[in-house]
Protein backbone atom coordinates (compact mmCIF):
# COMPACT_ATOMS: atom_id res chain seq x y z
CA UNK A 1 0.00 0.00 0.00
CA UNK A 2 1.75 3.18 -1.21
CA UNK A 3 1.74 6.05 1.54
CA UNK A 4 0.06 9.18 0.76
CA UNK A 5 0.55 11.08 4.19
CA UNK A 6 3.03 14.14 4.30
CA UNK A 7 6.72 12.83 5.05
CA UNK A 8 8.55 15.49 6.65
CA UNK A 9 11.20 14.47 8.62
CA UNK A 10 13.77 15.74 11.11
CA UNK A 11 15.43 13.13 13.54
CA UNK A 12 15.22 9.22 12.95
CA UNK A 13 15.80 5.87 14.35
CA UNK A 14 16.52 2.11 13.19
CA UNK A 15 15.62 -0.85 15.10
CA UNK A 16 17.08 -4.37 15.19
CA UNK A 17 15.78 -7.34 16.86
CA UNK A 18 17.76 -10.18 17.74
CA UNK A 19 14.76 -12.11 17.97
CA UNK A 20 14.16 -11.40 14.42
CA UNK A 21 17.41 -10.44 12.82
CA UNK A 22 15.83 -10.36 8.95
CA UNK A 23 13.70 -7.17 10.08
CA UNK A 24 14.37 -3.49 10.86
CA UNK A 25 12.08 -1.11 12.41
CA UNK A 26 12.99 2.79 11.37
CA UNK A 27 11.43 5.32 12.94
CA UNK A 28 11.13 9.29 11.98
CA UNK A 29 10.39 12.55 13.24
CA UNK A 30 7.82 13.94 11.05
CA UNK A 31 6.78 17.20 10.77
CA UNK A 32 3.40 17.20 9.03
CA UNK A 33 1.24 19.91 8.58
CA UNK A 34 -1.57 18.63 10.39
CA UNK A 35 0.60 17.98 13.54
CA UNK A 36 3.62 16.85 14.21
CA UNK A 37 4.52 12.82 14.66
CA UNK A 38 6.68 9.76 14.67
CA UNK A 39 6.20 7.57 11.78
CA UNK A 40 7.27 4.02 12.13
CA UNK A 41 8.08 1.77 9.16
CA UNK A 42 8.81 -1.90 9.15
CA UNK A 43 11.94 -3.11 6.87
CA UNK A 44 12.41 -6.59 5.56
CA UNK A 45 16.49 -7.09 5.28
CA UNK A 46 16.51 -7.85 1.25
CA UNK A 47 14.04 -6.06 0.26
CA UNK A 48 13.99 -2.18 -1.32
CA UNK A 49 10.94 -1.13 0.57
CA UNK A 50 9.37 -0.14 3.97
CA UNK A 51 6.23 -1.11 5.02
CA UNK A 52 4.10 1.62 7.29
CA UNK A 53 2.88 0.66 9.99
CA UNK A 54 1.70 3.77 12.04
CA UNK A 55 1.90 7.29 12.65
CA UNK A 56 1.35 8.25 16.12
CA UNK A 57 0.22 11.91 17.13
CA UNK A 58 -0.31 13.38 20.52
CA UNK A 59 -0.70 17.07 22.27
CA UNK A 60 2.80 16.15 24.22
CA UNK A 61 4.14 15.89 21.24
CA UNK A 62 4.68 19.53 20.12
CA UNK A 63 8.23 20.46 19.11
CA UNK A 64 9.73 17.01 18.72
CA UNK A 65 13.80 16.79 17.31
CA UNK A 66 15.02 13.32 17.85
CA UNK A 67 14.01 10.06 17.97
CA UNK A 68 15.34 6.83 19.63
CA UNK A 69 13.49 3.38 19.44
CA UNK A 70 13.04 0.99 22.42
CA UNK A 71 11.62 -1.58 21.17
CA UNK A 72 9.74 -2.38 17.65
CA UNK A 73 7.22 -0.19 18.55
CA UNK A 74 7.83 1.71 22.12
CA UNK A 75 10.27 5.49 22.01
CA UNK A 76 12.01 8.40 23.44
CA UNK A 77 11.49 11.67 21.70
CA UNK A 78 12.92 15.32 22.66
CA UNK A 79 11.20 18.29 22.31
CA UNK A 80 13.44 20.81 22.04
CA UNK A 81 11.06 23.70 22.98
CA UNK A 82 8.42 25.05 24.73
CA UNK A 83 7.42 27.76 23.02
CA UNK A 84 5.84 27.27 19.91
CA UNK A 85 5.98 30.97 17.82
CA UNK A 86 9.03 31.75 16.09
CA UNK A 87 9.71 34.68 18.17
CA UNK A 88 9.55 32.87 21.51
CA UNK A 89 11.71 29.95 20.26
CA UNK A 90 14.05 32.37 19.42
CA UNK A 91 13.76 34.19 22.76
CA UNK A 92 13.84 30.65 24.29
CA UNK A 93 17.17 29.65 22.39
CA UNK A 94 19.01 32.77 23.19
CA UNK A 95 18.64 32.80 27.20
CA UNK A 96 19.12 29.20 27.13
CA UNK A 97 15.66 28.18 28.91
CA UNK A 98 15.17 24.84 30.57
CA UNK A 99 11.85 24.74 29.07
CA UNK A 100 12.34 21.49 26.78
CA UNK A 101 11.53 17.84 27.58
CA UNK A 102 11.60 14.62 26.56
CA UNK A 103 8.41 12.15 25.91
CA UNK A 104 7.76 8.46 26.37
CA UNK A 105 5.87 6.40 24.07
CA UNK A 106 5.07 2.44 25.77
CA UNK A 107 3.49 -0.53 25.34
CA UNK A 108 0.08 1.10 26.22
CA UNK A 109 0.06 3.12 23.20
CA UNK A 110 0.53 6.41 25.03
CA UNK A 111 2.61 9.34 25.84
CA UNK A 112 3.50 10.39 28.73
CA UNK A 113 6.31 12.89 29.95
CA UNK A 114 9.16 11.13 30.90
CA UNK A 115 11.67 13.65 31.71
CA UNK A 116 11.44 17.94 31.93
CA UNK A 117 13.93 21.17 32.90
CA UNK A 118 15.92 20.16 30.21
CA UNK A 119 17.81 23.43 28.17
CA UNK A 120 17.41 22.27 24.28
CA UNK A 121 17.23 18.92 24.13
CA UNK A 122 18.59 18.00 20.55
CA UNK A 123 19.86 14.69 19.58
CA UNK A 124 19.00 11.26 21.53
CA UNK A 125 20.82 7.70 21.67
CA UNK A 126 20.52 4.60 23.66
CA UNK A 127 23.40 2.09 24.82
CA UNK A 128 23.10 -1.26 23.63
CA UNK A 129 21.39 -2.90 26.40
CA UNK A 130 18.76 0.04 26.33
CA UNK A 131 19.66 0.87 30.34
CA UNK A 132 21.23 4.00 29.28
CA UNK A 133 19.45 7.11 27.51
CA UNK A 134 21.73 9.85 26.13
CA UNK A 135 20.33 13.60 25.47
CA UNK A 136 22.60 16.24 23.58
CA UNK A 137 21.39 19.46 25.46
CA UNK A 138 22.51 22.17 23.71
CA UNK A 139 21.48 25.44 25.29
CA UNK A 140 23.32 24.54 28.63
CA UNK A 141 25.43 22.81 26.45
CA UNK A 142 25.82 19.47 27.70
CA UNK A 143 25.44 15.60 27.19
CA UNK A 144 23.13 14.27 29.98
CA UNK A 145 22.57 10.70 30.83
CA UNK A 146 19.50 9.45 32.45
CA UNK A 147 18.42 5.71 33.46
CA UNK A 148 15.18 4.53 32.27
CA UNK A 149 12.49 3.35 34.96
CA UNK A 150 10.02 0.54 33.94
CA UNK A 151 7.15 3.22 33.92
CA UNK A 152 8.91 5.24 30.85
CA UNK A 153 9.87 8.32 33.30
CA UNK A 154 13.55 8.93 32.97
CA UNK A 155 16.40 9.67 35.90
CA UNK A 156 19.60 12.04 35.58
CA UNK A 157 22.55 10.39 36.67
CA UNK A 158 25.15 12.21 34.92
CA UNK A 159 26.09 14.81 32.66
CA UNK A 160 28.66 16.69 30.49
CA UNK A 161 29.28 19.74 30.45
CA UNK A 162 31.49 21.76 27.49
CA UNK A 163 33.49 24.94 26.96
CA UNK A 164 33.18 26.36 23.46
CA UNK A 165 31.05 23.34 21.75
CA UNK A 166 27.62 23.18 21.31
CA UNK A 167 26.45 19.52 20.68
CA UNK A 168 24.20 18.75 18.06
CA UNK A 169 23.25 15.00 17.78
CA UNK A 170 24.98 11.62 19.68
CA UNK A 171 25.46 8.29 18.75
CA UNK A 172 26.40 5.36 20.51
CA UNK A 173 29.23 3.30 19.34
CA UNK A 174 27.37 -0.61 20.99
CA UNK A 175 30.75 -2.37 20.45
CA UNK A 176 32.98 -0.17 23.11
CA UNK A 177 29.91 2.03 24.46
CA UNK A 178 31.57 5.07 23.66
CA UNK A 179 29.56 8.55 22.68
CA UNK A 180 29.83 10.32 19.53
CA UNK A 181 28.69 13.82 19.99
CA UNK A 182 28.81 16.26 16.93
CA UNK A 183 28.96 20.16 17.47
CA UNK A 184 29.50 23.39 16.37
CA UNK A 185 32.33 25.56 17.57
CA UNK A 186 31.03 29.26 16.36
CA UNK A 187 27.26 29.09 17.03
CA UNK A 188 26.32 32.59 15.67
CA UNK A 189 27.84 31.68 12.55
CA UNK A 190 26.08 28.12 12.20
CA UNK A 191 22.57 30.23 13.05
CA UNK A 192 24.07 32.71 10.16
CA UNK A 193 24.56 29.53 7.55
CA UNK A 194 21.11 28.03 8.55
CA UNK A 195 19.63 31.64 7.25
CA UNK A 196 21.16 31.89 4.42
CA UNK A 197 21.85 28.77 2.84
CA UNK A 198 19.29 29.00 0.30
CA UNK A 199 20.08 32.12 -0.92
CA UNK A 200 23.76 31.94 -1.17
CA UNK A 201 26.16 32.40 2.10
CA UNK A 202 29.41 33.02 2.76
CA UNK A 203 29.10 31.38 6.47
CA UNK A 204 31.04 28.46 7.23
CA UNK A 205 30.54 27.33 10.81
CA UNK A 206 33.29 25.31 12.16
CA UNK A 207 32.62 21.55 13.60
CA UNK A 208 33.75 19.30 15.96
CA UNK A 209 33.30 15.97 17.03
CA UNK A 210 33.72 14.89 20.19
CA UNK A 211 34.59 10.99 21.63
CA UNK A 212 33.05 10.17 25.55
CA UNK A 213 34.31 7.42 27.24
CA UNK A 214 32.24 6.41 30.36
CA UNK A 215 33.45 6.76 33.78
CA UNK A 216 33.73 4.06 36.54
CA UNK A 217 30.34 5.92 38.33
CA UNK A 218 27.70 7.81 36.36
CA UNK A 219 28.07 10.83 38.45
CA UNK A 220 31.60 11.50 37.59
CA UNK A 221 30.53 12.10 33.51
CA UNK A 222 32.62 11.40 30.96
CA UNK A 223 36.59 11.59 29.91
CA UNK A 224 36.42 13.95 26.72
CA UNK A 225 38.85 13.63 23.80
CA UNK A 226 38.43 15.62 20.74
CA UNK A 227 38.18 13.04 17.70
CA UNK A 228 37.69 15.74 14.60
CA UNK A 229 37.32 19.25 14.04
CA UNK A 230 37.00 21.12 11.19
CA UNK A 231 36.46 24.54 9.83
CA UNK A 232 33.05 24.14 8.18
CA UNK A 233 34.66 23.34 4.63
CA UNK A 234 34.67 19.55 4.61
CA UNK A 235 30.50 19.41 5.72
CA UNK A 236 29.10 23.18 6.36
CA UNK A 237 26.70 22.97 9.69
CA UNK A 238 27.66 19.28 10.64
CA UNK A 239 25.12 17.74 12.66
CA UNK A 240 25.73 13.95 13.32
CA UNK A 241 28.65 11.43 13.21
CA UNK A 242 28.32 8.35 13.24
CA UNK A 243 31.16 5.02 13.55
CA UNK A 244 31.38 2.77 10.64
CA UNK A 245 33.87 -0.61 10.97
CA UNK A 246 34.85 -1.78 7.64
CA UNK A 247 37.48 -4.51 7.01
CA UNK A 248 38.62 -3.58 10.68
CA UNK A 249 39.21 -0.22 9.78
CA UNK A 250 37.15 2.47 12.18
CA UNK A 251 36.06 5.28 10.01
CA UNK A 252 33.33 7.92 11.09
CA UNK A 253 31.01 9.08 8.78
CA UNK A 254 29.58 12.63 9.04
CA UNK A 255 26.26 14.06 7.67
CA UNK A 256 24.24 17.80 7.71
CA UNK A 257 20.67 18.65 7.83
CA UNK A 258 21.40 21.34 5.29
CA UNK A 259 23.56 19.05 2.72
CA UNK A 260 22.57 16.56 0.15
CA UNK A 261 25.96 15.01 1.02
CA UNK A 262 27.82 12.92 3.65
CA UNK A 263 31.62 13.14 4.35
CA UNK A 264 33.68 10.01 5.29
CA UNK A 265 37.04 10.31 7.74
CA UNK A 266 39.47 8.12 8.43
CA UNK A 267 39.26 7.20 12.40
CA UNK A 268 42.57 6.45 12.30
CA UNK A 269 43.51 3.04 13.77
CA UNK A 270 42.52 -0.30 13.37
CA UNK A 271 40.95 -2.03 15.88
Amino acid sequence: VPFTQEFRVHGFDIYWDSLDPTELTFMFVNHQRTGDGISIFRHKIGTKYLQHVKTVKSPLLYAPNDVVAMSRSTFYATNDMRSTSRIMRQIEIFFGMAWGHIVYYGHESMFTTAATGISYPNGIARSADGNTIYVAASSEPSVNMFRPASDGTLALVGKTVFKDFVPDNVSVDTATGQVLVSGFLNTFEMFRYNHEVLSGTSARPAAAVRRLRPLAYPRMGFAVENVLSHDGTLLPATTMATLQTKRGVQRILLGSVMADHIAICRAGSRI
